[in-house]
């Protein structure tokens, strides 16, 4: 029997009766409370979607792909089942909790996805159902990378982009997916695109690039984002909750926990009260020299400046955020096109591929972030500071 779900961007959504008790555990029922967006509606008031809705999303189109490349039945459950859970792994504010948890050795989302599915009833559902449990597994543990799902065209990507796109009201991420699901092909157990879809491959990373420079990296949620998560880290450093309690947590849960705390309380009242920092210094980052870049190579490095930067100016009150800076990868792309029996990569047949990470590059910032009454001096030390590291 086939049940309907209807969706804001999709419409109906068609689940069967055993996607619909996976649906129906807690695991799936916890995504409800996590928001995709994190803390982007201080910014964009209508973004308060969640991972659940996104899950039935990737299903949904996953399926429509399933289906255009006439896959087996059996085939077609494991990728719908693997794209529904694919994020059961996520905690209370998606991935802004991500970084400090890997820290903390307890591994990415997908990696707990893989043990929420092993350990939780969605795998016992499953396997009572035919499901292949341990394909499954594989996928959401990003062993096939080259699957539909997670590829940088994948239906992953192509949903979270439409529905951010639609709840924040910004156009940019209106891509073409039903051309691209008519174009994705297998081959040699990795998605490529046909020659005819490269146009619509085109279009979806111009508006990722979009999506990210106008509504996931606008300055005030880089900044909302930054404070969030330190309240996470001083919250743990300060024994006000554990690293199990943040994984077991929606995003109500641990803001209640964070507002107990009198370090993190303080960060998560400005939060919610949007009493925001405010940009104090902005640094471009391809005009760093080589010892510059060496300041920004990864988180540790990071936090070492900042600490300086504290120092200097005397103010406890400070964040630098360069997540740009040493964790997302920009311009690149695995995406390869089928062109008559031969496969190239999507950046030797698209000028627009390498001008899109050019001005990627150029747009990276870092951003010193501090109280509004702070600004001039936080600012006036920075630009003594990074003076030397900019040539």
């Amino acid at each position: 029997m086939m049940h309907v779900i209807k969706d804001a961007v999709h419409g109906n959504i068609r689940v069967s009766d055993a996607e619909l008790m996976v649906i129906d555990t807690p695991e799936m029922q916890k995504l409800r409370g996590i928001k995709q967006m994190a803390v982007a509606y201080l910014v964009y008031p209508g973004a308060n979607h969640t991972r659940f809705e996104h899950s039935l999303g990737t299903m949904h189109i996953t399926g429509r792909i399933c289906e255009n490349l006439s896959l087996s039945e059996d085939e077609t459950k494991n990728m719908r089942a693997a794209a529904l859970l694919h994020d059961v792994g996520h905690t209370a504010f998606s991935h802004e909790n991500e970084g400090i948890l890997v820290r903390k050795r307890m591994g990415n989302h997908e990696q707990r996805g893989v043990e929420t599915l092993t350990k939780g009833g969605s795998g016992e559902i499953l396997e009572d159902n035919g499901y292949d449990v341990k394909r499954i597994c594989a996928l959401i543990g990003g062993d096939e990378k080259g699957g539909m799902i997670d590829f940088d065209l994948g239906s992953d990507r192509m949903d979270y982009l439409l529905r951010d796109s639609h709840y924040t009201g910004v156009a940019y991420g209106v891509i073409d997916w039903d051309r691209l699901v008519h174009t994705i092909r297998l081959k040699g157990g990795r998605a490529v695109v046909e020659w005819g879809g490269i146009e619509a491959a085109e279009s979806l990373l111009i508006a990722r690039f979009l999506m990210f420079s106008s509504v996931y990296y606008h300055h005030a949620v880089r900044i909302a984002s930054a404070m969030l998560g330190r309240a996470v880290e001083l919250a743990l450093e300060d024994g006000g909750v554990t690293t199990a309690e943040i994984t077991g947590c929606n995003d109500a849960e641990l803001g209640f926990a964070l507002r107990k705390g009198e370090r993190s309380g303080r960060l998560i009242e400005r939060i919610e009260r949007r009493k925001l920092f405010k940009r104090a210094y902005e640094l471009e980052l391809n005009r760093l020299n080589r010892r510059g870049r060496e300041l920004f190579r990864n988180y540790w490095s990071i936090r070492r400046v900042e600490d300086e930067i504290r120092e200097k100016s005397g103010i406890e009150d400070i964040i630098l955020e360069c997540r740009q800076g040493y964790d997302e990868k920009f311009g690149e792309s695995s995406v390869h096109i089928l062109k008559g029996s031969r496969e190239y990569p999507l950046e030797r047949l698209s000028e627009i591929v390498g001008a899109i990470r050019k001005t990627e590059e150029m747009r990276m910032r870092a951003i010193v972030a501090c109280p509004r009454e702070q600004r001039k001096r936080v600012g006036l030390v920075c630009k003594r500071f990074f003076r030397q590291f900019v040539g």
